[in-house]
């Protein structure tokens, strides 16, 4: 075996130990995450897709649009160049996730959970999760004539969306209700009728959720008592 047979055994075998250092380390990261942020029971115990991120706080899809600062709104619509420049740029740098359980790291905060997701396949559904489904579109479609968009300064093109979803926790003085639209008198009986389905709609969320993460909601349970 000559030196250079040698030197090449030694390097393959270093990497292959360095790979295993990382590997292992990055399980051990996973499992201190797990215990510490998200619990682990059950429902947790299943296989998680860890996925990294990096954050790209200056690369916005198009840097070549005009942007007008005091309404934060484009001054035009994108070029069809623009426009395939940017699903360059996104097929780079951006990633789909469409199934499994996904649970999306803090890139500034290791010791942080951004989501946890789990997509559902629709054959997979049952007819109550298709109820439900049902129930929770056709709301926040009424809910569209009484509650305005939500916008994002930090997005990377134009647009607003209507949402819903639980939180842990709410800002300091931060107004509940503030995203409701100003509306007369004679649509008081019909907003009542619509936010009247509210509580059904928290407790189908609550139902979606908890199973994402007990820890959560013991934790948040303990911090209010």
């Amino acid at each position: 075996m000559t030196q250079k047979d040698c030197t090449g055994m030694w390097s393959r075998s270093s990497k292959l130990a360095n790979t295993r250092s990382k590997q292992k380390k990055r399980a051990e990261f996973h499992a201190r995450l797990q215990a510490r942020v998200i619990g682990v029971d059950m429902s947790t115990i299943r296989s998680i897709r860890w996925q990294r991120l990096k954050y790209y706080p200056n690369s916005p899809l198009y840097p070549t649009v005009p942007w007008n600062k005091d309404t934060d709104k484009p001054l035009r619509h994108p070029t069809a160049a623009e426009v395939s420049k940017a699903c360059r740029i996104a097929d780079r740098k951006y990633y789909l996730m469409n199934f499994g359980r996904v649970v999306l790291v803090d890139p500034s905060d290791e010791d942080s959970v951004i989501a946890v997701m789990e997509f559902t396949p629709w054959d997979q559904l049952t007819e109550i999760d298709k109820e439900n489904l049902n129930f929770i579109s056709t709301f926040l479609h009424q809910s569209k004539e009484f509650i305005n968009p939500v916008s994002s300064s930090t997005r990377s093109w134009g647009g607003k969306m209507w949402g819903i979803g639980w939180r842990k926790s709410q800002d300091f003085m931060q107004i509940f209700g503030r995203y409701i639209k100003a509306f007369p008198p004679s649509k008081m009986e019909k907003f009542d009728n619509i936010f009247q389905q509210s509580k059904r709609l928290g407790e189908i969320l609550g139902d979606y959720y908890k199973p994402q993460s007990q820890f959560l909601f013991t934790s948040s349970h303990f911090h209010h008592q």
